[in-house]
């Protein structure tokens, strides 16, 4: 038996094709050494003038696979005129798996150096949760579904028939879908927690079993925790964590409220003794109350049991932090009462239809609230003759006693408490400063509204008081009365009183969440040292 191998024969190309050839390849050269010029340095040059880096992020992460996309495709496109490409074919499938392969590349690349950013930016200025999970689940599985895609289509490219292929993967998941329903029901339930957002990460949960946790991340199938008083880490499965019941500490404020039962004589004046007690807790710098009356206690009050290290330090610390918290929410209420004022007002006129002279009473209301803010109206150029007005923050001397600087005064002095660690140091700032970016994100928009009313002239107040609301309730409240620290008689029996004392830390997250542990542990003592001084404690 005699094999024998069927070897095409050479296949001549012409004269003609070949000009041909080197007609289309250089036009094609030429298409592209213009495209790059334009793209990647005329366009270039105009993108660093933007603020936003994306636009030019994309121009480095493009110029490689662009360059190998267009010469495969010039390639490609030019030997489809050769006869020879119908004897080998094969070099017509290396070309497109060449081209699948580079944009697939060029497709992940874009998405986590660009898509994936600019996602991250809008979840940290966002004041929803689900982003701030969602977008790290994203990051994590979509670059690995473009590859495999990608990957997939290649070898397809090649000419390598994958019907059999996928009838297998659908067989094999048919299979799995019974084999693995405890990993699905957890990834339904983690879908569900991205949808209903009971936390988002950072936020301190406290479990069924009365420990406290950090949420550090939700997954596909599993939740990751840091167990506070453990000091590790713990991974509850999504179904599960979906049907606990669960105490999110952090929401609505970072405010947490610690409770101390101080036994006291039965035969002392009640009243002498609560005013005691609120004074102690008065003049500790970390609760929360009115600031006055911290200011008119921190000298005779904090730190007389010499319990803390460097009392002087702190309380000249605390002093200076409640100085530059009590000027933020002096200006913080006299916007809050100006937004009040102008929702009153536009209610008013907006009864019978507003005009044009009363939308420019409404703006310039709204600007002079803006400049208490320390935002002024600058016009930015948008193409060769229009200019987009937009409120931007004032820089110098102008914006020294305005609420944004004020805020930032405060953070600032609260980074010299004595107590904090490294990392809160990191933390407030960038916090407060989210925060300060989400107040002039929430006024451009109603600026925007203002300039433009057509449509909504009847819902102006609405959209101001809830610029209100949100000042008040997610901002930073100027005074809430209710955190006030509170005393009063728990039981009384034979041996004397129970007063139970009542109190909020100012943030629980800082310290390692350890802030209120510490602060109640304070007070305690410096409760206790005051009592035993004044001859009232059993």
């Amino acid at each position: 038996m005699v094999f024998r191998l069927n070897i095409p024969k050479a296949v001549q190309v012409t004269p003609t094709e070949l000009n041909a050839l080197f007609q289309d390849l250089a036009i094609a050269a030429g298409v592209i050494f213009v495209l790059y010029i334009f793209f990647f340095f005329i366009l270039r040059l105009w993108f660093r003038r933007l603020r936003n880096d994306l636009p030019l992020v994309s121009l480095n992460v493009s110029r490689l696979p662009s360059v190998v996309v267009a010469i495969a495709i010039s390639l490609k496109i030019a030997l489809s005129q050769l006869e020879m490409l119908k004897t080998y074919a094969w070099i017509q499938n290396i070309l497109s798996t060449a081209i699948v392969l580079a944009a697939t590349f060029w497709a992940a690349r874009l998405f986590t150096e660009v898509i994936a950013y600019a996602l991250k930016k809008f979840a940290e200025q966002s004041e929803a949760m689900w982003d701030d999970v969602l977008v790290p689940i994203l990051e994590t599985m979509l670059p690995v579904i473009i590859y495999l895609v990608g990957g997939l289509i290649a070898i397809q490219s090649l000419g390598i028939d994958l019907t059999g292929l996928w009838v297998a993967i659908g067989g094999i998941s048919f299979i799995l879908g019974f084999a693995l329903q405890d990993i699905l029901a957890n990834f339904t339930s983690g879908l569900v927690l991205l949808i209903d957002t009971p936390f988002r990460f950072g936020d301190v949960v406290a479990l069924p079993n009365g420990s406290r946790a950090i949420i550090k991340k939700v997954g596909l199938r599993v939740t990751q925790m840091y167990i506070i008083d453990t000091h590790c880490d713990i991974y509850i499965p999504n179904g599960t964590l979906q049907n606990q019941q669960i105490t999110n500490v952090s929401r609505p404020t970072l405010h947490y409220y610690y409770t101390l039962n101080i036994p006291i004589k039965a035969d002392v004046d009640p009243a002498r003794t609560i005013a005691l007690m609120e004074s102690v807790v008065f003049a500790h710098p970390d609760t929360l109350g009115d600031i006055d009356r911290k200011l008119e206690f921190i000298d005779q009050f904090y730190g007389c049991s010499g319990t803390t290290l460097n009392v002087d330090r702190k309380r000249e610390a605390g002093k200076k932090r409640l100085l530059a918290e009590k000027a933020v929410n002096l200006q913080l209420n006299k916007i809050e009462e100006s937004f009040e004022l102008l929702a009153q007002k536009i209610d008013l006129l907006e009864q019978g239809g507003l005009d044009v002279d009363e939308i420019r009473s409404i703006q310039g209301d709204f600007l002079e609230i803006c400049d208490n803010v320390g935002l002024e109206v600058q016009a930015e150029r948008v193409g060769r003759r229009t200019r987009q007005a937009r409120l931007e923050e004032m820089q110098g001397e102008m914006g020294e006693k305005k609420l944004l600087n004020l805020v930032r005064i405060w953070y600032d002095s609260w980074l010299h408490d004595p107590d904090l660690m490294r990392d809160d140091k990191e933390v407030l700032p960038r916090e407060w400063e989210q925060k300060l970016t989400l107040l002039k994100s929430r006024l451009n928009k109603l600026f925007r509204k203002l300039n433009d009313p057509t449509g909504e002239e009847t819902r102006l107040d609405d959209a101001i008081e809830t610029v209100r609301v949100w000042l008040r309730e997610d901002f930073k409240s100027s005074r809430n009365e209710w955190q006030d620290p509170q005393v009063w008689v728990n039981d009384v029996d034979l041996g004397g009183r129970n007063l139970k004392v009542k109190f909020f830390v100012d943030d629980i997250k800082l310290e390692h969440c350890l802030r209120g542990n510490r602060i109640q542990s304070e007070i305690n003592r410096d409760l206790n040292w005051q009592l035993r001084q004044a001859y009232l404690y059993t």
